[in-house]
């Protein structure tokens, strides 16, 4: 989990606060931007012991924000592109998108999300 953080933190860089699970709203954070990372499990191990753990990454902006949803979808995106060239969490075969980027939405404190999974091979 920490090394695809650090691999998805390294290609977004500051821009967001980064968390493992729900982020955390409070009246301090209006004008931040979240990465919440959520470990979403994965086929069984198959007999050659090669494991392929998924993961969501999800993009929220700030606060009245809806004009960033596009912002949010582009870098989703460039994540998709990096995971098809060679940069890879430590140890990993490969990584991979499952599927196209859900969103863009917006929550009620019209905050702009979306979100995509990723698949990891060891």
């Amino acid at each position: 989990f920490n090394d695809f953080k650090d691999w998805v933190a390294g290609h977004l860089g500051s821009k967001y606060q980064y968390s493992m699970g729900a982020w955390i709203d409070a009246p301090s954070n209006t004008n931040t931007w979240f990465c919440a990372l959520y470990k979403m499990g994965g086929p069984a191990i198959d007999s050659g012991e090669v494991r392929r753990p998924r993961y969501r990454v999800l993009l929220v902006g700030p606060k009245s924000g809806r004009q960033h949803a596009a912002a949010i979808v582009a870098d989703l995106e460039s994540l998709i592109q990096l995971s098809m060239g060679d940069t890879k969490p430590c140890g990993a075969a490969s990584v991979r998108a499952l599927g196209e980027i859900v969103g863009p939405a917006y929550t009620t404190e019209n905050r702009a999300w979306a979100s995509v999974d990723f698949q990891i091979t060891f």
